[in-house]
């Protein structure tokens, strides 16, 4: 039974959208079918409809027939798990991924000092300011500081507490600040504090996701730890900032890249929706691409998809939608007067084409303005004092076409 009363209009819309798929349109319609849908009907048709367009049938048909069954038989992988979530597979309730959870927005780049956690704080400010339960985290456990661009100079609790299991849960330790969004702040005064070991960065990854809230902001570190990676791969929607200076974008783009390569070794982790999947040759594949040995030559995502799809065709629906589904956004900070991002923008998109066969969405640029600057030492963030100011249309730009499908 999906509990389609209990559900928004557009978590209503997907939810027709994946009946369609498995099922048909007309069943899709259905109110009372999908009331009355259980786990067995769903089970049965997604066995029926994957085997129906599994590529392994077609590998002797030509390339855009293999395509197309390709990009049919991820729909309905994609289905099957958006419309399994409503059950436990052995009791038939429904489950706890039916709760309300945020959109995760992490905010991310291979360079400190570029912006990061003040674009976050003013973030916050401005959907608090629409109405939206916001809650924004500090992730940058060795340089925590966004505390401060929200005008808290002290915090009692911070996310070690919930680390070093001195509290049970993040919501013991989220506080409201005076601009509108609520903070889990963090103190990287405690020695260590960015080197979490696996198993207390797993806790905190499941953590996150539960947050009440109808957007979750994430101001991670500057480099490219696996740590820093993984909170990034977390989000819904991964940002990437960089400024015009050329090692800045640089790093961006290496971003980018080791991302990519991180969520494609971590295809079978215990924090991955694939964990009870676990394909070794594909594994190996994966690594000699993407951590080659001394001496060995680089091979990019188009070599390893071909690769795979030679030597593990049966392997290749899923690599191909781990690279499909990764979809990084890009944001150009402090840009001078009168200068062209474009070069900048169409580089770093050219490169993540050509090597990664990824899509690089450009979501916008914040130009130089001299009252961020001055707000990043006042404490007060300057979406909070103006509903008109260029930073503010800044914002609404970029986050209206971050949510733009």
């Amino acid at each position: 039974m999906i509990p389609i009363d209990e559900l928004q209009v557009a978590e209503l819309q997907k939810t027709r959208i994946a009946c369609a798929y498995l099922f048909s349109s007309q069943l899709a319609r259905s109110d009372i079918f999908l009331k009355q849908l259980d786990f067995g009907t769903l089970k049965k048709s997604y066995l029926k409809k994957a085997k129906m367009y599994h590529p392994d049938l077609y590998r002797h048909e030509q390339k855009e027939i293999i395509d197309k069954k390709i990009e049919r038989f991820i729909k309905i992988r994609e289905s099957y798990e958006m419309l399994s979530s409503f059950f436990d597979e052995k009791s038939h309730t429904i489950s706890e991924k039916t709760i309300r959870k945020g959109k995760i927005i992490a905010i991310g780049g291979a360079k400190g000092g570029i912006g990061k956690s003040l674009y976050t704080a003013n973030l916050g400010v401005f959907l608090a300011n629409k109405g939206l339960r916001t809650v924004v985290v500090d992730l940058d456990l060795g340089g925590a500081n966004l505390h401060l661009y929200l005008g808290e100079t002290f915090i009692k609790c911070n996310i070690n507490d919930f680390i070093n299991n001195k509290v049970s849960s993040l919501q013991n330790i989220i506080i409201p600040t005076k601009y509108g969004p609520y903070l889990i702040g963090g103190d990287s005064s405690q020695l260590g504090a960015a080197n979490i070991n696996y198993m207390r960065k797993l806790k905190l990854l499941n953590a996150i996701k539960k947050i009440d809230a109808d957007y979750i902001i994430i101001d991670l570190g500057g480099d490219t730890s696996y740590n820093i990676i993984d909170f990034f791969l977390l989000a819904d929607h991964g940002i990437v900032m960089t400024t015009c200076d050329p090692a800045s974008y640089v790093d961006a783009y290496n971003f980018i890249k080791t991302a990519l390569y991180r969520k494609l070794n971590r295809l079978f982790g215990p924090e991955s929706k694939y964990k009870g999947q676990k394909d070794h040759d594909l594994e190996q594949l994966i690594r000699k691409a993407t951590m080659p040995e001394k001496g060995s030559k680089f091979i990019n995502m188009e070599n390893l998809v071909e690769e795979v799809k030679r030597e593990l065709p049966q392997s290749l629906p899923l690599l191909s939608e781990a690279i499909l589904t990764f979809n990084p956004n890009l944001i150009v900070n402090r840009v001078p007067p009168n200068y062209n991002v474009s070069q900048i923008v169409d580089r770093i998109r050219e490169v993540a084409t050509k090597m990664l066969s990824i899509n690089v969405r450009y979501l916008g640029c914040i130009g130089y303005q001299q009252e961020i600057e001055l707000s990043a030492r006042n404490l007060v963030p300057v979406v909070s004092k103006s509903t008109n100011c260029d930073l503010t249309k800044n914002l609404s730009q970029i986050f209206d076409t971050l949510m733009c499908k």
